[in-house]
């Protein structure tokens, strides 16, 4: 598919606080040229990085404080969308929960579904209806995870609503072909990220990509249009082992990198 022609356009970014959406905000100033409207819920780390990519890459760059699970944040977003006339669309945002299934962590697992999964649709549906409306062609990448193309234990509510975008994104790249509007998931394995921090894992950072080549990846994704990538070879691999071994060991391998509680 011929690339998007992002120069010098508005691309949304959430989730653009810390990570791979700040790292993905920053790439798509320098390489592209783009003009970032960064989505988070903590307005200093926005503000740091809007005066970053300011004075870096002298691109604009707008701020929008919004939380992905409130409704008045997402039609914040939606708003601005529209009235910016944004060419493209990052998802980035999201929330984890790392421990085993526990009816104790009810709390817990119902944010990980409200962002993860309830507050992503409807963003995504108020995106894509804006989309159409556009006269110009548009892209949007939803960030899953190999989490969801497997399965995680110690992990299993997130690597849940990851399965969950990664389906959807499937389904309405065919929905949507010929509209004008490409959308897609784009499913890293581990990134060395705060959010990687936060996964206890054994080997700590080993193994976990740089957040900086992977957001690359992932803004390329969304310039290509891509249905459904995959950043970096390892991940490539482990995904087309996970298709060929049997699923009760790919479960046990998934498990290895957790400690157990």
């Amino acid at each position: 598919m011929k690339p998007l022609a992002i120069k010098n356009s508005w691309v949304l970014v959430t989730g653009a606080s810390t990570g791979l959406g700040r790292a993905s905000a920053l790439r798509l100033a320098a390489s592209y040229q783009a003009k970032p409207l960064i989505v988070g819920r903590r307005l200093d780390n926005l503000r740091e990085l809007q005066t970053e990519i300011d004075e870096r890459f002298n691109v604009p760059c707008e701020i929008i404080v919004a939380d992905q699970r409130e409704i008045e944040g997402r039609e914040k977003i939606a708003a601005k969308v529209a009235e910016l006339q944004v060419t493209a669309a990052l998802l980035v945002a999201g929330m984890t929960s790392v421990g085993s299934f526990d009816a104790g962590r009810a709390d817990t697992y119902a944010e990980v579904i409200e962002t993860n999964i309830l507050g992503f649709t409807d963003l995504l549906a108020r995106l894509i209806a804006i989309f159409r409306e556009q006269p110009f062609e548009s892209s949007v990448i939803a960030v899953s995870s190999l989490a969801g193309e497997t399965s995680v234990p110690f992990q299993a509510v997130y690597g849940a609503s990851k399965a969950y975008v990664s389906t959807l994104m499937r389904a309405l790249s065919v929905e949507l072909a010929g509209t004008g509007v490409s959308v897609g998931s784009f499913a890293p394995g581990g990134i060395d990220t705060d959010m990687a921090a936060l996964s206890d894992l054994k080997w700590g950072r080993l193994g976990l990509m740089d957040v900086d080549r992977c957001a690359a990846r992932a803004v390329r994704a969304l310039v290509y249009r891509q249905s459904f990538a995959i950043p970096g070879m390892g991940n490539q691999l482990t995904y087309l082992a996970s298709r060929v071994l049997p699923r009760s060991l790919v479960n046990r391998i998934a498990a290895l990198p957790y400690r157990r509680p």
